[in-house]
């Protein structure tokens, strides 16, 4: 590519990106359509001598830096500088590797092995969780097992991305996979499969006997709203008598999907949340006829957040709903994405959203009815019975 092209691709992608800035959330909220301005909306076709110094820095770096430079890499650092100049945490530059991911985390479906995956405080990659049915659960990888290395190339020094690059790579239909557990060495073949990620689980827990519905819900993704209602009805359908859904550690996702799951709770013209832009507020109400009848409690935690908090506040002030566990996140606003040319992606705020009544969670979060600590017992052995918080809830519902 020669120089003129590479200036002129610049220009286009930044281009591109300010006029979605001027025209107008990982912890996300994700808005499915885009707003656009035409009265202050950049014409591509416009001189900007504001740009210069930006071409001007760009060429002396291709010209004269000591060692060659990728054209690539100083591109991909001034589209993220611009969106880190906004001084937005939610605001950001997704290059196309981090892309894929963050595609991959909400459309439920990837190419890989089918374990969850974390980097510890030992900064070990470490498997959390295993899908039924994946290819890592029918090789006999388990929960806790610790990454040695993947065909071959040793894991020190790598982060979670990292590692689920490896995993997810289509230049292989196998990972060979090692991992130490109980301090011993082990080594799986793992065929690669479309694996559809699970993002809701659930059971009937009978406690004194009484059913107890549990929903878990890790992220709000576009397969969740199907796995969730199909998870309700069967419960409901076996003689639920109330039910807990368990929020904790769920950042976000699609403003359809939990727009959606509150249709199945929230009655007919109930307010779900109120959106406030520079033009006012708008409330969004529901549309569906329930009769609910039974008691539900919700688990949140810090790590609870976007539309965790949409749904914990619209289920506690539409519904009744408790809340049980620690201060939610506190993030109250909305984002929307745009594919870029060069096959990445910006992220950035459009609107801040508002409780059913009104209330601004940004920075605050939403206080729980019955804040409850998770336990160091449950830190070190996380089984449900040294799980303070569901415990707690559990109480609450005999």
């Amino acid at each position: 590519m020669t120089k003129e092209q590479v200036r002129k691709y610049l220009r286009l992608a930044i281009l591109s990106v300010v006029s979605m800035i001027i025209g107008s959330v990982i912890t996300i909220l994700i808005k499915d359509n885009s707003v656009c301005d035409t009265d202050t909306k950049v014409k591509r076709n416009s001189n900007y001598s504001e740009f210069e110094p930006l071409y001007e820095a760009y060429d002396a770096i291709m010209d004269d830096y000591y060692k060659e430079v990728s054209s690539k890499k100083l591109i991909d650092g001034a589209l993220d500088g611009m969106m880190k100049s906004l001084g937005d945490k939610h605001t950001s530059y997704l290059n196309k590797k981090e892309k894929e991911n963050f595609d991959t985390e909400l459309s439920g479906t990837y190419y890989g092995v089918g374990a969850q995956i974390q980097l510890t405080s030992e900064n070990k990659v470490k498997i959390v969780k295993i899908f039924d049915g994946s290819p890592a659960d029918k090789s006999g990888l388990k929960v806790g097992d610790e990454f040695v290395s993947i065909d071959g190339k040793s894991t020190e020094g790598m982060n979670a991305s990292d590692v689920a690059n490896k995993l997810r790579s289509e230049k292989a239909s196998k990972a060979k996979i090692v991992v130490t557990r109980d301090g011993e060495e082990l080594e799986f073949t793992v065929k690669k499969e479309n694996v559809t990620m699970l993002s809701v689980s659930s059971e009937m827990i009978n406690e004194d006997d009484k059913n107890i519905g549990y929903i878990n819900v890790s992220i709000f993704g576009q397969k969740t709203y199907y796995q969730f209602s199909e998870a309700l009805t069967k419960l409901e359908s076996g003689n639920m008598e109330s039910l807990i859904i368990d929020l904790r550690g769920n950042s976000g996702g699609y403003l359809t999907t939990v727009s959606n799951m509150l249709e199945l709770f929230v009655d007919r013209g109930k307010v779900l949340y109120k959106m406030q832009t520079n033009d006012g507020i708008t409330e969004f109400k529901s549309n569906s006829k329930n009769e609910i009848n039974y008691k539900i409690i919700l688990l949140v935690d810090e790590n609870s957040a976007s539309a965790s908090e949409i749904m914990a506040a619209a289920m506690k002030e539409d519904c009744g709903a408790v809340l049980v566990g620690k201060t939610t996140y506190g993030k109250g606003t909305v984002q929307t994405t745009k594919d870029l040319s060069n096959n990445a992606m910006i992220k950035y705020t459009i609107e801040k959203w508002l409780t059913p009544s009104g209330n601004n969670i940004d920075g605050e979060g939403i206080k729980p009815d019955y804040e409850v600590d998770l336990g160091e017992d449950y830190a070190n052995n996380p089984i449900r019975e040294n799980d303070a918080q569901l415990q707690y809830a559990l109480d609450l519902l005999k």
